[in-house]
């Protein structure tokens, strides 16, 4: 465990990581507006998995990943766990 009431490593784990760009994906190939800006995006790039992972790189995904453990439970942002 972290420190000062942390819960878990203080970065994205492999498992979130996966969590999250793979329903940022579903999101995409469903017709959701992207969070990355036109000259962002290389040209031709169409794949949902790749532009969710470029989103996520940004720190553009308006995510917060909840941590819990036995009687406790903690929210981080998506900005504390990629620095």
């Amino acid at each position: 465990m972290g420190e000062g009431g942390e819960l878990g490593p203080r970065r994205l784990t492999k498992f979130e990581r996966a969590r999250i760009i793979a329903f940022r994906a579903q999101q995409i190939a469903a017709g959701s507006p992207l969070f990355l800006r036109d000259d962002e995006i290389p040209e031709g790039e169409a794949d949902p998995i790749k532009l969710a992972e470029m989103e996520l790189s940004l720190g553009r995904i308006p995510v917060r990943i909840r941590r819990e453990a036995v009687g406790r439970s903690r929210e981080y942002s998506l900005d504390e766990l990629l620095a």
